[in-house]
């Protein structure tokens, strides 16, 4: 594989996965160097490092390579959504759920990945815009994983943002837990809040067409999987349609096990809506928070999702196919 005259900032999160991504990382831009890529290194120090060091370091380089977690990944793009032309993207997977690379089959190995970023085609793919009233934070979360103001939250996303039944899974997580268990983690966390799970009379609108009614989830996807618990087929990344997924309440504790059972079989029935849409809005009568990402997004009475068609370009060794 060639990389002569690529230039390359890898943008790395030092916490993420149970080891870290140091080492990893470190094997990465070997690999791209050896390759004759010109790289540059810069690790992340906290919240939001990535989005600020993607938009103002970016525009001087051909690819971004986001090292760490979904969360990593997200923080880049969100960074890049606000450069007019912004660079290619690669991702060495680290983190304990990786939603993004199981759906593009991207490898964790250093060496695979670097030959991936460097001769791999640039896909394009949708990526979604939230936004809407004034958010609120809430102050009943594990330490750290809401920011200290609004404008830290996250307003764009790659894969998912959604609310209602285990959408607090991947962010209310605590990190002990993601290092020393990994996947197993988020289901245990998943399965602790199945009690807890209640319904949101919401008004809902896709592309204009009202779908408003009672669910205990909503989700607006371009993924094949949510946190390994929710999964789908037949999605298409860059068609300019997200993935909507409501949820209605069961009626007893069987039909609750039967639809969480649905979800995860990636079966459908009379209780589950899916529709593609590209302008999403979901109004509430109390402020209700959104997973974005994977990342706690705030908690709002009026989202808006708008899908912005392929603005970026993610770097794949081949495009993704339909899931078998």
């Amino acid at each position: 594989m060639s990389g002569t005259g690529q230039k390359i900032l890898v943008i790395i999160n030092p916490n993420a996965g149970r080891f870290g991504a140091t080492e990893i990382s470190a094997k990465l831009c070997g690999e791209l160097r050896q390759a004759g890529a010109v790289v540059r290194e810069v690790f992340t120090t906290g919240r939001g490092d990535a989005r600020e060091i993607a938009f103002t370091k970016a525009p001087s380089y051909g690819v971004v390579v986001a090292c760490g977690g979904d969360g990593t990944l997200s923080e880049v793009i969100s960074g890049l959504m606000r450069l007019r032309f912004p660079p290619d993207v690669g991702f060495l997977p680290i983190g304990s759920t990786c939603d993004i690379a199981r759906t593009f089959k991207l490898p964790s190995d250093p060496r695979k990945a670097a030959q991936g970023i460097l001769t791999g085609i640039p896909f394009p793919v949708d990526i979604g815009r939230v936004h809407g009233n004034l958010p609120r934070i809430r102050q009943d979360l594990p330490e750290g994983v809401a920011p200290d103001s609004p404008d830290q939250l996250p307003d764009y996303f790659s894969y998912v943002t959604s609310y209602g039944a285990f959408t607090e899974t991947s962010y209310a997580t605590r990190r002990h837990l993601k290092k020393a268990l990994g996947h197993f983690a988020y289901v245990l966390t998943g399965l602790h809040s199945v009690g807890s799970i209640r319904p949101y009379d919401t008004t809902v609108l896709l592309d204009g067409t009202d779908y408003s009614g009672s669910y205990i989830f909503g989700g607006v996807l371009n993924s094949f999987s949510v946190g390994g618990l929710v999964k789908l087929d037949d999605v298409v990344f860059n068609d300019g349609l997200f993935e909507v997924l409501l949820v209605k309440p069961p009626r007893n504790a069987g039909q609750t096990a039967k639809l969480i059972s649905h979800l995860l079989q990636r079966k459908t029935s009379d209780a589950i809506i899916r529709q593609r849409a590209s302008d999403i809005i979901f109004r509430f009568k109390e402020p209700v928070p959104f997973t974005v990402d994977g990342e706690y997004g705030g908690s709002r009475t009026d989202w808006q999702i708008h899908n912005i068609k392929q603005a970026i370009r993610l770097r794949l060794q081949s495009p993704p196919g339909t899931r078998a």
